[in-house]
């Protein structure tokens, strides 16, 4: 009897968490993509270590922009290594916030220093992914990433190098655009 409920019960977090992923979009096919895109106006933060870190800045972005008004914005990382090749301590990425429209006003007083500038309009391969939850953002690591270098390198591109792009937008699409620039 305890070994049918033991079962059971091992069969219910299997399932359970089948379900999971699959409202993660784990089972969903990747649709790469050719997109001309921007130009992307940021204001960003560089840093240097685990990439897994990141979240430290995009809290402070989502617990200091809306105190000084900042709205309409999404997320974004631009990460500048391969992590597979790259030691995790020297790993160099670009954080922060992305906006469709020029800052008319640069804001001041962040407790992190925060950059200004535009990222020009180029042609990227790219996929999109649900946002669903934090965890999704490393599912999506997994799933899109090893799409998207296969649809570059099959395009010519040079993966030396290589940065990628991430847009999060957590609260209206619910999505993350994973890009790689082919200009």
């Amino acid at each position: 009897m305890k070994l049918k409920i033991f079962l059971g019960v091992i069969a219910l977090l299997l399932l359970s968490g089948l379900g999971y992923f699959y409202h993660l979009g784990a089972f969903d096919p990747v649709q790469v993509k050719e997109e001309t895109l921007g130009p992307f106006y940021v204001l960003s933060h560089d840093r240097v270590g685990n990439y897994r870190n990141v979240s430290e800045t995009f809290d402070v972005i989502q617990k200091e922009f809306p105190a000084k008004g900042i709205k309409n914005y999404k997320l974004f990382g631009i990460y500048k290594d391969n992590p597979n090749t790259v030691p995790e301590e020297k790993l160099r990425c670009e954080v922060g916030a992305l906006f469709s429209e020029p800052l008319t006003e640069i804001p001041s007083g962040f407790s992190l220093p925060l950059k200004y500038r535009t990222i020009e309009r180029k042609k990227y391969i790219t996929a999109d992914f649900p946002l669903k939850s934090f965890v999704s953002i490393f599912l999506g690591i997994f799933k899109v990433y090893p799409a998207l270098t296969k649809a570059c390198m099959d395009r010519g591109c040079s993966m030396e190098g290589k940065s990628s792009m991430e847009i999060y937008e957590p609260k209206v699409e619910k999505t993350s655009k994973y890009l790689f620039s082919l200009d």
